[in-house]
């Protein structure tokens, strides 16, 4: 894999993550746009205006699609290649049905789709707070007492058993070094935030 490669599919993560943290309050507005009356058309325009983001320009993508003279189900498959996102997939191919088959309150599947997606999400913050736990001991031991044993060996080391530390070493070790891990700790951290 080349650097290119991995530097893409990092962003387009990034990008599929904050699609997925609107994709909740997207899906109602939607809803509430359609059991009002409006066409599917009307809805996803007026939506987004609503949302923000990577959402929006993909939404932008789809209504300039639709602008173009494709069909509906065709705009959002294209959206669906674009984004790597599972959650995302299956909402466009929820709104495809709609398209097709049309919008009732009796078949209310946008609805049961954000239900499922709430849950998924709960499930995946139980998981993150389980996790942060341990992350959060790992964090406290490489910014503290990871540093203040390092500086209890060296001293004791050079007084004991003659240790040639330097005085350069033991600055870098406490201003850079140990500082550095704890901010890619916490880099880590946020990073895995659902």
């Amino acid at each position: 894999m080349s650097i290119d490669n991995i530097i893409e599919r990092y962003f387009a993560g990034r990008k599929a993550k904050e699609i997925e943290a609107q994709l909740v309050f997207f899906l109602m507005a939607l809803r509430l746009n359609l059991l009002s009356g409006l066409s599917l058309e009307s809805s996803l325009k007026k939506v987004k205006s609503e949302v923000s983001g990577a959402l929006a320009k993909e939404l932008a993508k789809i209504e300039k699609e639709l602008g173009k003279g494709k069909d509906i189900g065709e705009a959002l498959l294209n959206s669906a290649s674009r984004i790597e996102s599972l959650e995302f997939k299956r909402a466009l191919s929820h709104i495809s049905e709609v398209a097709r088959s049309g919008y009732s309150r009796k078949s209310d599947t946008l609805k049961l789709l954000c239900d499922e997606l709430i849950e998924l999400r709960k499930t995946k913050m139980r998981e993150f707070s389980s996790k942060l736990a341990v992350l959060s001991i790992i964090f406290i031991a490489a910014s503290v007492i990871m540093p203040a044993l390092w500086l209890a060996f060296v001293i004791m080391g050079s007084a004991f058993f003659a240790l040639d530390i330097s005085a350069l070493q033991i600055w870098l070790s406490v201003t850079v070094i140990f500082p550095t891990i704890a901010v890619l700790l916490l880099l880590y951290i946020k990073e895995k935030f659902p």
